[in-house]
């Protein structure tokens, strides 16, 4: 063989052994994307629900509606002359006597009792009784539980 036939040779070996390389590169940049999309679609609403404690399967069979600890919101409708601070969606009256407005109260639940009751705590250590069937206290949502946790008491 003459060396021209040998240089071609080796010529068509490298870049057959480039889109070999091409290739694998290829393939493993769609195995990435793959593992991607799944972590994308599977993992992060799977962490999500368990940051969040909901479940397909009904509140009775795993836990308590409120357990101990958990962040609780007390939301109620006041009226008065004279708004107080944090008030949220202050509206006057008609006649503008007295202003509509909502307090909200972040809460921490410390005793739940038998008969589905809750105790919970505030910012001032005052303690507060909710029914079962009150309306206006609610769990925490993940959101409001990551912006205002600084507002919820620590136990």
């Amino acid at each position: 063989m003459s060396h021209c036939q040998l240089h071609r040779r080796s010529i068509a070996y490298r870049i057959k052994s480039v889109a070999f390389t091409g290739t694998l590169h290829a393939c493993s940049s769609i195995i990435m994307i793959v593992l991607f999309v799944l972590v994308v679609l599977v993992a992060v609403p799977a962490a999500v629900a368990f940051l969040s404690d909901t479940s397909l399967l009904s509140r009775p069979l795993i836990t308590p509606a409120f357990g101990i600890g958990a962040p609780v919101v007390y939301s109620r409708q006041a009226m008065s002359a004279h708004p107080v601070f944090g008030a949220r969606d202050v509206q006057p009256s008609e006649r503008g006597e007295f202003y509509y407005y909502n307090l909200v109260n972040y809460l921490r639940v410390t005793h739940v009792l038998d008969d589905g009751s809750v105790i919970a705590i505030a910012g001032d250590n005052k303690r507060v009784w909710f029914s079962p069937d009150d309306a206006h206290y609610r769990k925490a949502g993940l959101i409001e539980r990551l912006i205002y946790r600084w507002r919820f008491p620590h136990l």
